[in-house]
Protein backbone atom coordinates (compact mmCIF):
# COMPACT_ATOMS: atom_id res chain seq x y z
CA UNK A 1 0.00 0.00 0.00
CA UNK A 2 1.17 3.29 -0.97
CA UNK A 3 0.35 5.72 1.67
CA UNK A 4 0.82 9.54 0.92
CA UNK A 5 0.39 12.33 4.10
CA UNK A 6 -1.17 15.80 3.55
CA UNK A 7 0.94 18.15 5.64
CA UNK A 8 -0.30 22.12 6.31
CA UNK A 9 -0.94 24.59 8.89
CA UNK A 10 -4.81 25.58 9.07
CA UNK A 11 -5.86 27.72 5.84
CA UNK A 12 -3.80 25.84 3.73
CA UNK A 13 -5.32 24.03 1.12
CA UNK A 14 -5.89 21.07 2.25
CA UNK A 15 -9.54 19.99 2.25
CA UNK A 16 -10.09 22.11 -0.94
CA UNK A 17 -7.44 20.07 -2.78
CA UNK A 18 -8.77 16.62 -1.70
CA UNK A 19 -12.14 18.07 -3.13
CA UNK A 20 -10.87 19.41 -6.39
CA UNK A 21 -8.65 15.95 -6.89
CA UNK A 22 -11.67 13.96 -6.06
CA UNK A 23 -14.03 15.31 -8.90
CA UNK A 24 -10.90 15.29 -11.36
CA UNK A 25 -11.17 11.59 -10.51
CA UNK A 26 -15.00 11.13 -11.13
CA UNK A 27 -15.88 13.46 -13.41
CA UNK A 28 -13.49 12.54 -16.62
CA UNK A 29 -13.71 16.05 -18.17
CA UNK A 30 -9.89 16.57 -18.17
CA UNK A 31 -6.83 14.24 -19.15
CA UNK A 32 -5.52 13.64 -15.77
CA UNK A 33 -2.77 10.40 -14.82
CA UNK A 34 -5.08 8.04 -12.70
CA UNK A 35 -8.36 7.06 -12.72
CA UNK A 36 -10.79 5.72 -9.55
CA UNK A 37 -10.60 2.00 -9.26
CA UNK A 38 -13.48 1.74 -6.84
CA UNK A 39 -15.60 3.89 -4.56
CA UNK A 40 -13.63 4.58 -1.00
CA UNK A 41 -15.06 3.41 2.29
CA UNK A 42 -14.59 7.16 2.86
CA UNK A 43 -17.28 8.22 0.10
CA UNK A 44 -19.64 10.48 2.73
CA UNK A 45 -17.12 12.47 3.50
CA UNK A 46 -15.26 12.99 0.06
CA UNK A 47 -18.91 13.95 -1.33
CA UNK A 48 -19.66 16.42 1.21
CA UNK A 49 -16.20 17.63 0.14
CA UNK A 50 -16.86 17.67 -3.36
CA UNK A 51 -20.20 19.00 -3.62
CA UNK A 52 -18.75 22.13 -1.35
CA UNK A 53 -16.45 22.59 -3.75
CA UNK A 54 -18.84 22.28 -6.92
CA UNK A 55 -21.28 24.61 -5.05
CA UNK A 56 -17.80 27.30 -5.37
CA UNK A 57 -18.59 27.43 -1.43
CA UNK A 58 -15.40 28.20 0.63
CA UNK A 59 -14.67 24.88 2.37
CA UNK A 60 -14.67 24.69 5.95
CA UNK A 61 -11.76 24.14 7.82
CA UNK A 62 -11.56 20.69 9.05
CA UNK A 63 -13.47 20.17 12.42
CA UNK A 64 -12.95 16.43 14.59
CA UNK A 65 -16.53 15.42 13.18
CA UNK A 66 -15.27 15.47 10.19
CA UNK A 67 -11.50 14.70 10.49
CA UNK A 68 -10.55 11.57 9.09
CA UNK A 69 -8.25 9.25 6.70
CA UNK A 70 -9.04 9.85 3.51
CA UNK A 71 -8.42 6.76 1.15
CA UNK A 72 -8.53 6.99 -2.74
CA UNK A 73 -8.20 4.11 -4.53
CA UNK A 74 -6.39 4.08 -8.31
CA UNK A 75 -5.18 2.87 -11.13
CA UNK A 76 -2.06 4.46 -13.06
CA UNK A 77 -3.85 4.95 -17.10
CA UNK A 78 -0.16 3.76 -18.20
CA UNK A 79 0.69 1.11 -16.32
CA UNK A 80 -2.67 -0.18 -15.13
CA UNK A 81 -1.23 -0.42 -11.77
CA UNK A 82 -3.77 -0.37 -8.87
CA UNK A 83 -2.88 1.79 -5.97
CA UNK A 84 -4.29 3.10 -2.71
CA UNK A 85 -3.79 6.37 -1.77
CA UNK A 86 -4.53 7.18 1.98
CA UNK A 87 -4.35 10.85 2.62
CA UNK A 88 -5.04 11.81 6.36
CA UNK A 89 -7.54 14.75 5.92
CA UNK A 90 -6.76 16.14 9.91
CA UNK A 91 -7.04 19.43 11.62
CA UNK A 92 -4.25 21.98 10.91
CA UNK A 93 -3.45 22.62 14.58
CA UNK A 94 -2.54 18.64 14.28
CA UNK A 95 0.50 19.67 12.62
CA UNK A 96 1.38 23.01 14.58
CA UNK A 97 1.65 20.69 17.68
CA UNK A 98 5.30 19.57 17.26
CA UNK A 99 6.01 23.55 17.14
CA UNK A 100 3.77 24.91 19.62
CA UNK A 101 3.53 22.13 21.99
CA UNK A 102 6.80 20.22 21.49
CA UNK A 103 4.51 17.42 20.97
CA UNK A 104 3.22 15.09 18.48
CA UNK A 105 -0.60 13.12 18.29
CA UNK A 106 0.25 9.16 18.14
CA UNK A 107 -2.24 8.45 15.11
CA UNK A 108 -0.23 11.92 13.09
CA UNK A 109 3.15 10.24 14.39
CA UNK A 110 2.13 6.74 12.76
CA UNK A 111 1.10 7.81 9.53
CA UNK A 112 3.94 9.83 9.15
CA UNK A 113 5.80 6.99 9.93
CA UNK A 114 4.53 5.20 7.58
CA UNK A 115 4.51 7.82 4.78
CA UNK A 116 6.04 6.90 1.23
CA UNK A 117 5.63 10.71 0.14
CA UNK A 118 4.73 14.22 1.53
CA UNK A 119 2.51 17.05 -0.11
CA UNK A 120 3.41 20.17 2.01
CA UNK A 121 0.91 22.78 1.69
CA UNK A 122 1.50 26.36 2.02
CA UNK A 123 -0.98 29.33 1.19
CA UNK A 124 0.26 31.85 -0.88
CA UNK A 125 -2.72 33.72 -0.01
CA UNK A 126 -1.30 35.05 3.26
CA UNK A 127 1.18 37.21 4.54
CA UNK A 128 4.98 36.67 4.40
CA UNK A 129 6.77 35.50 7.43
CA UNK A 130 8.96 38.34 7.15
CA UNK A 131 10.31 40.45 9.77
CA UNK A 132 11.07 44.22 9.48
CA UNK A 133 14.23 45.42 11.64
CA UNK A 134 11.70 47.39 13.91
CA UNK A 135 9.89 44.29 15.00
CA UNK A 136 13.39 43.53 17.20
CA UNK A 137 13.65 46.49 19.16
CA UNK A 138 12.48 44.53 21.87
CA UNK A 139 15.02 42.40 21.64
CA UNK A 140 18.48 44.10 20.83
CA UNK A 141 16.67 47.79 22.23
CA UNK A 142 16.60 51.22 20.61
CA UNK A 143 19.99 51.98 21.10
CA UNK A 144 21.43 49.05 18.71
CA UNK A 145 19.26 49.46 16.24
CA UNK A 146 19.94 53.32 16.02
CA UNK A 147 23.29 52.25 13.83
CA UNK A 148 21.01 50.58 11.78
CA UNK A 149 18.74 53.20 10.50
CA UNK A 150 17.79 56.50 12.58
CA UNK A 151 15.71 56.60 15.56
CA UNK A 152 13.41 54.08 17.17
CA UNK A 153 10.36 54.89 19.17
CA UNK A 154 10.02 53.18 22.10
CA UNK A 155 7.91 50.35 22.63
CA UNK A 156 4.15 50.64 23.74
CA UNK A 157 3.85 49.25 27.64
CA UNK A 158 1.50 46.72 26.45
CA UNK A 159 3.66 45.71 23.53
CA UNK A 160 6.44 45.12 25.99
CA UNK A 161 4.56 43.29 28.24
CA UNK A 162 3.06 40.84 25.36
CA UNK A 163 4.30 37.31 26.34
CA UNK A 164 5.49 34.87 23.46
CA UNK A 165 2.67 33.00 21.89
CA UNK A 166 3.64 30.00 19.83
CA UNK A 167 0.69 30.07 17.80
CA UNK A 168 1.70 33.21 16.51
CA UNK A 169 5.14 31.80 15.23
CA UNK A 170 5.57 32.18 11.11
CA UNK A 171 4.01 29.71 9.01
CA UNK A 172 7.03 27.50 8.07
CA UNK A 173 8.70 28.11 11.47
CA UNK A 174 6.03 25.29 12.21
CA UNK A 175 6.52 23.07 8.81
CA UNK A 176 10.09 23.00 9.19
CA UNK A 177 9.76 21.65 13.19
CA UNK A 178 6.97 19.15 11.91
CA UNK A 179 9.62 17.57 9.15
CA UNK A 180 12.59 18.01 11.87
CA UNK A 181 10.23 15.24 13.60
CA UNK A 182 10.31 13.51 10.17
CA UNK A 183 14.31 13.52 10.24
CA UNK A 184 14.76 11.83 13.45
CA UNK A 185 15.42 7.82 13.41
CA UNK A 186 13.71 5.84 13.18
CA UNK A 187 11.74 7.86 10.78
CA UNK A 188 14.90 8.82 8.67
CA UNK A 189 16.07 5.79 7.81
CA UNK A 190 14.97 5.75 4.27
CA UNK A 191 15.05 8.65 1.43
CA UNK A 192 11.33 10.00 0.36
CA UNK A 193 9.44 12.36 -1.34
CA UNK A 194 7.57 15.89 -0.84
CA UNK A 195 5.65 17.60 -3.10
CA UNK A 196 5.38 21.20 -1.64
CA UNK A 197 2.01 22.66 -2.84
CA UNK A 198 1.80 26.86 -2.98
CA UNK A 199 -1.86 26.66 -2.59
CA UNK A 200 -3.99 30.08 -4.21
CA UNK A 201 -1.24 30.17 -6.76
CA UNK A 202 -4.44 31.91 -8.72
CA UNK A 203 -2.88 34.98 -6.44
CA UNK A 204 0.66 34.81 -7.51
CA UNK A 205 -0.31 34.95 -11.28
CA UNK A 206 -2.33 37.36 -10.38
CA UNK A 207 0.43 39.99 -9.55
CA UNK A 208 2.14 41.41 -12.68
CA UNK A 209 5.60 41.49 -10.67
CA UNK A 210 5.22 38.00 -10.79
CA UNK A 211 5.30 37.12 -14.07
CA UNK A 212 6.97 34.03 -15.31
CA UNK A 213 7.84 33.38 -11.82
CA UNK A 214 7.54 29.59 -11.00
CA UNK A 215 6.51 27.83 -7.59
CA UNK A 216 10.21 26.72 -6.66
CA UNK A 217 11.27 30.62 -7.37
CA UNK A 218 8.62 31.11 -5.31
CA UNK A 219 9.29 29.09 -1.86
CA UNK A 220 12.76 30.80 -2.26
CA UNK A 221 11.96 34.08 -1.92
CA UNK A 222 8.42 33.64 0.18
CA UNK A 223 9.72 30.48 2.26
CA UNK A 224 13.69 30.43 2.42
CA UNK A 225 13.56 28.85 5.79
CA UNK A 226 11.89 26.13 4.64
CA UNK A 227 13.83 25.92 0.84
CA UNK A 228 16.81 26.03 2.79
CA UNK A 229 15.85 23.35 5.01
CA UNK A 230 14.62 20.88 2.39
CA UNK A 231 18.08 22.28 0.26
CA UNK A 232 20.36 21.39 3.54
CA UNK A 233 18.32 17.67 4.01
CA UNK A 234 18.56 16.66 0.64
CA UNK A 235 19.62 13.62 1.35
CA UNK A 236 16.56 12.38 3.29
CA UNK A 237 14.42 14.55 0.46
CA UNK A 238 13.57 14.07 -2.76
CA UNK A 239 11.65 17.41 -3.53
CA UNK A 240 9.34 18.99 -6.22
CA UNK A 241 7.31 22.57 -5.98
CA UNK A 242 3.93 22.98 -7.92
CA UNK A 243 2.11 25.76 -7.87
CA UNK A 244 -1.84 24.79 -7.31
CA UNK A 245 -5.47 26.71 -7.45
CA UNK A 246 -7.81 24.01 -7.21
CA UNK A 247 -10.47 26.72 -6.67
CA UNK A 248 -9.17 28.55 -9.42
CA UNK A 249 -10.08 31.72 -7.95
CA UNK A 250 -10.78 33.84 -4.47
CA UNK A 251 -14.17 32.97 -2.36
CA UNK A 252 -16.56 34.70 -2.35
CA UNK A 253 -15.10 37.50 -4.45
CA UNK A 254 -14.68 35.14 -7.60
CA UNK A 255 -18.10 32.68 -6.92
CA UNK A 256 -20.09 34.19 -10.04
CA UNK A 257 -16.79 33.85 -12.42
CA UNK A 258 -16.35 30.35 -11.30
CA UNK A 259 -19.94 29.14 -11.59
CA UNK A 260 -19.92 30.47 -15.13
CA UNK A 261 -17.04 27.81 -15.97
CA UNK A 262 -19.11 25.37 -17.64
CA UNK A 263 -16.56 21.58 -16.69
CA UNK A 264 -15.98 22.41 -13.15
CA UNK A 265 -12.28 20.63 -13.68
CA UNK A 266 -11.46 23.46 -15.97
CA UNK A 267 -11.30 26.08 -13.28
CA UNK A 268 -8.77 24.01 -11.30
CA UNK A 269 -4.83 25.01 -12.53
CA UNK A 270 -1.32 23.44 -11.52
CA UNK A 271 2.27 24.49 -12.84
CA UNK A 272 5.29 22.41 -12.40
CA UNK A 273 7.45 19.37 -13.86
CA UNK A 274 5.27 18.97 -17.17
CA UNK A 275 2.13 18.83 -15.12
CA UNK A 276 -0.97 19.49 -17.59
CA UNK A 277 -3.04 22.42 -16.86
CA UNK A 278 -5.71 20.53 -14.64
CA UNK A 279 -3.74 17.75 -13.41
CA UNK A 280 -4.00 17.47 -10.10
CA UNK A 281 -2.44 13.92 -9.97
CA UNK A 282 0.94 14.84 -11.12
CA UNK A 283 2.23 15.54 -7.93
CA UNK A 284 0.60 12.33 -6.26
CA UNK A 285 2.07 9.83 -9.31
CA UNK A 286 5.55 11.75 -9.28
CA UNK A 287 5.54 10.26 -5.25
CA UNK A 288 4.45 6.46 -6.55
CA UNK A 289 6.80 4.23 -6.56
CA UNK A 290 5.95 3.61 -10.62
CA UNK A 291 7.03 6.80 -11.35
CA UNK A 292 10.33 7.93 -12.77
Amino acid sequence: MTSLLVVGMPNSGKSTFIAALRHLLVANEVPIDLCLAELSESEGHLNRLENTWLDCEVIERTKPATEGWVELKVQDKNTLALLTLRIPDLRGEAFEQPACIGQCETDLFDALSEANGILLFTNADREDDSLLIDDLADIFGADDLDDAHGDVEPLAAEDAEKSFNPEEMPEEVKLVEFLQIANRRPLASRRRKIAIIVSAWDVVAANERNEGVTAAEWIETRRPMLAQFIAANSDLWESRVYGVSAQGGKLPRDKTALQKVRRPSERIQIIGHGAEEHDLSAPLRWMLPIAN
